[in-house]
């Protein structure tokens, strides 16, 4: 019992800071009364209380500190590991990592390609089969790479725009893809549509080579075009970081202007600019969106899977489902760390302000995003559907939202795995853009699609009356 009394006595206050109790427990040595020399006994109980203060304050001390040093060393943690996120948002080297082979020519591409869930590299019928499903047919492939052989490619070189701050244009390369020769379609006059690939990737991705051989089967033509860095495009100003939202867009219109004039006689003739338009990927979207924005002439832009926010919002929307109110405190660091080794401003411009700082007449957008995307957050997708359906005087809208789940993949996977349903609604998007009939592109194609939601969907599938909270 007098050990413990003495033990209480030195327990701080709840309230005392821990600067001030350290403070009290070292000067508590000269405050102690002096022994009573009257007895032995005393004198002994005296030691051995005194003892047990110093006890008390040793123990007291190494707890605070070492909660203090453990509290601190988890925060330093934790703040090394987001400033290594950010760096990682726009080092070149840790972007390249999952760069496809810009040698692979779009005649080899069906078969090498990494879509889906399938390795990259040459493979088989019965491994592309083994590999596809259960989300998309070995047929898909084969009848790709039929119309890849027979329509034929060309590798074509062209400026970017100047950049924003005067920097000069870019040597940009990219694939003509002709669309597929058949009756009612002149390859001379047909319009054509700039697709531009996602991050860490050139013009051999899988969301543009698949979604354009959907394009030529209708009777469009295609121009890939690989951002500067990547691919055989020539090399930007700041080689060693991404520049997001301050200079890939220039590339993609760069690609628009070239398509429009057709300078060398290599795509069948020149075009009105309202015969061009844009669609983009994940991150190439983000560059869609921006040049769209930009570029008033553009007649219509396919954007799918964009951070339409910017990296800065971006960040925000894929902490706040885990973090809360605590997002900001956790998102500072990130773009701290992104803007403090990024060569160029990385959010100079973002979608969304430039969208609704807009004027008639109307033109075509069309918002594509899997309910399921789990690399883009959907918060990003709804906001734009919510911006431009409140602006009609400025854009037709089209909202695609396919249950998109593709072995374990659900960022933009519909072109193989909902073809049929895309190239609908493609058809549809993109001869209201260009002002003409569909009956061109909806002729009668083959069926790939193996799974017609909400029926059936690919196993392993989150439910959609779940996501969604439908009651049917």
């Amino acid at each position: 019992r007098r050990r413990l009394k003495a033990c209480l006595r030195e327990v701080p206050d709840a309230s005392m800071p821990a600067w001030q109790f350290l403070r009290t427990t070292e000067g508590a040595g000269a405050a102690d009364v002096s022994p009573n020399t009257d007895s032995d006994q005393h004198s002994d109980n005296f030691n051995d209380e005194k003892e047990e203060r110093r006890c008390c304050r040793c123990t007291a001390q190494v707890i605070a500190g070492s909660i203090c040093g453990g509290c601190c060393l988890v925060i330093l943690i934790l703040m090394a590991a987001l400033v290594y996120v950010g760096y990682g948002l726009v080092s070149m080297t840790q972007q390249r990592v999952n760069v496809q082979d810009p040698h692979i020519l779009p005649t080899q591409f069906p078969r090498y390609n990494e879509c889906g869930g399938c390795k990259a590299g040459y493979k088989t019928d019965a491994e592309i089969e083994a590999c596809a499903e259960p989300c998309f047919s070995l047929k898909f492939i084969l009848d790709w790479e039929k119309l890849a052989k027979e329509s034929g490619y060309k590798l074509v070189y062209f400026p970017s725009r100047i950049g924003p701050k005067g920097e000069p244009s870019i040597n940009v390369s990219a694939w003509w893809l002709p669309p597929e020769p058949r009756a009612g379609v002149d390859p001379s006059t047909a319009p054509r549509i700039v697709a531009l690939h996602g991050l860490a990737s050139n013009n051999n991705h899988c969301g543009v080579q698949a979604s354009c051989f959907l394009l030529r089967q209708m009777g469009f033509g295609c121009i890939t075009p690989s951002v500067r860095d990547y691919g055989f495009s020539g090399p930007s100003t700041h080689p060693d970081t991404l520049s997001w939202g301050y200079d890939y867009h220039l590339d993609l219109l760069g690609a628009w202007d070239y398509a429009i004039a057709d300078p060398d006689g290599l795509l069948g003739g020149a075009l009105s600019p309202g015969k061009v338009g844009v669609m983009g990927f994940s991150k190439g979207a983000l560059g869609a969106a921006i040049a769209f924005a930009l570029e008033h002439k553009i007649p219509g832009a396919w954007i799918d899977s964009a951070p339409y926010s910017g990296l800065e919002g971006a960040i925000a929307s894929t902490i706040r489902p885990y973090a809360g109110f605590l997002t900001p405190l956790l998102k500072a660091p990130v773009w701290w760390s992104a803007s403090h080794f990024a060569e160029t401003p990385l959010d100079y411009y973002k979608p969304l302000p430039l969208l609704e700082d807009c004027s008639g007449p109307a033109r075509h957008v069309a918002v594509s995003q899997g309910m399921f995307d789990n690399n883009v957050p959907v918060t990003e997708g709804q906001n734009a559907i919510t911006l431009m359906a409140g602006l009609p005087e400025c854009y037709t809208l089209t909202a695609y939202t396919p249950p998109e789940y593709c072995n374990g993949a659900s960022h933009h996977q519909e072109m193989w795995e909902f073809s049929d349903d895309t190239r609908t609604v493609m058809c549809n998007f993109w001869s209201a853009a260009f002002g003409q009939s569909n009956a061109t592109c909806s002729v009668p194609l083959p069926h790939y699609q193996l799974w017609h939601p909400p029926e059936s969907q690919p196993p392993g599938a989150p439910s959609i009356r779940k996501t969604l909270n439908f009651e049917y």
